[in-house]
């Protein structure tokens, strides 16, 4: 009983330092953005000789722990001009032990179903990218997209995580971005706030709005148009951060758009005006409503 008791014990510390780590470190790790996945060729994208270039710039740099997102680890430059991201493959697979456990028809047919639709979130994720990279690179500031194993970069990065921990990345291996870096919408708006400058912040509001009005009109929708979150600025110029919710479908375009998206649009951004930037909720409110009341 006590040998039981003892074993309890050392699965529980065991068990509590691994959710430690996990939450110091956000799971971050070499496996974690190991992709199991086999060569597709529908994933290789042709890279610009300009943005070749830049990468050769980007990867010079050393790379400390950012963020995590729902997809990916952020990681940035030390001189704050790129960001790179890995993606967090661990959540596009099964535990093998899940994926090998013996069930009963019921829940096989469940397991089929989860599996298959972890493997469509990897499509339609690493297919928005490639849209991203080969339609919109100027609005994303996406200039290199690593989805296959490749041989041509023979570059191990040395990146920090969370806890300043450094960890060596064979990037030829690993599924990658590299874009460039965008100050996020919310910090854009309030340094303009802070300065008095509305007529520039109205402005912004302006090129948010345009740009997801031009996404439509090329056939484009995003899953979470979120204004905030998803979307920043590169020397006042916007961009998507989010390069992973695009999908193309030409029987939606401006109906869906002024039926759908620009609700949700409004339904996140006015909040969030509201409480951090009053003075500029109503404009934003009355460039909706023109959008929507005068397609």
């Amino acid at each position: 009983m006590k040998k039981l008791l003892y074993l309890l014990l050392i699965l529980g510390a065991l068990f509590g330092i691994e959710r430690l780590s996990h939450s110091l470190t956000d799971g971050f790790g070499l496996p974690n953005i190991t992709s199991k996945l086999p060569y597709n060729p529908a994933w290789d994208v042709p890279i610009a000789a300009d943005d070749l270039e830049e990468l050769t710039i980007a990867l010079s740099e050393p790379y400390h722990y950012l963020a995590s997102g729902s997809q990916s680890y952020v990681f940035i430059s030390a001189d704050g001009n790129y960001i790179l991201k890995f993606f967090k493959h661990k959540r596009w697979r099964m535990h093998p032990f899940y994926e090998a456990l013996p069930l009963p028809p019921s829940l096989e047919a469940k397991r089929k179903r989860w599996k298959q639709k972890k493997e469509e979130t990897v499509q339609a994720t690493f297919t928005s990218c490639i849209l991203s990279y080969l339609h919109f690179r100027n609005e994303t500031g996406l200039f290199y997209v690593h989805l296959n194993p490749t041989s041509h970069l023979k570059r191990t990065l040395i990146v920090k995580d969370r806890l300043g921990l450094t960890h060596k990345i064979p990037l030829d291996t690993i599924p990658f971005l590299m874009q460039k870096r965008a100050i996020p919408t919310d910090q854009y708006l309030l340094s303009l706030k802070k300065t008095g400058d509305l007529k520039k912040a109205q402005q912004a509001i302006d090129d948010l709005l345009h740009f997801t009005l031009y996404r439509a009109q090329k056939g484009y929708s995003d899953k979470d148009p979120h204004l905030i979150r998803n979307f920043g600025f590169i020397e006042d110029h916007v961009v998507e951060i989010d390069v992973g919710g695009f999908h193309h479908d030409p029987k939606k375009e401006l109906p869906y758009y002024y039926s759908h998206e620009i609700f949700r649009i409004q339904k996140k951004i006015i909040p969030w005006l509201d409480q951090h930037y009053p003075e500029l909720s109503p404009y934003a409110e009355t460039k909706i409503q023109e959008m929507i009341e005068h397609p």
